[in-house]
């Protein structure tokens, strides 16, 4: 009997009394994405090598267009699961825009550059 709840506390590990099916299942239900990255969270602290909650991680944060967080998530689902390739072309995506953004501002400080240069010096 002693043997049996120690398997179900190994297996049904809790955090703030929930189970990681728990957390999952509220992180996927959950609308707000800064939430949602917390459940996910919780769930990753319980089993830190569930790809898929990884992926769905990044996605979260690339929403809130932070990309580079997103990549590292898309990264540790893809050191878990090599050939996930859903992490794969999600952090294809999350490069593809962080790229973007970085070329934005790159163009506006040469803009910069190139008006402080037609400015007399007063």
């Amino acid at each position: 009997m002693i043997f049996l709840s120690f398997l179900d506390k190994l297996f049904k590990k809790k955090i703030e009394g929930k189970t990681i099916e728990e957390w999952y299942g509220i992180a996927v239900d959950e609308n707000d994405s800064e939430k949602k990255i917390k459940y996910f969270d919780k769930v990753l602290e319980l089993k830190p090598s569930f790809a898929g909650a990884w992926n769905l991680r990044g996605l979260e944060f690339v929403i809130l267009k932070k990309y580079e967080d997103a990549i590292n998530s898309f990264d540790k689902a893809l050191e878990i699961k090599p050939n996930y390739l859903e992490a794969k072309y999600n952090k294809e995506d999350a490069e593809t825009e962080l790229r973007k953004i970085k070329t934005a501002e790159n163009l506006g400080e040469e803009e910069e550059e190139i008006t402080e240069k037609k400015t007399p010096n007063s």
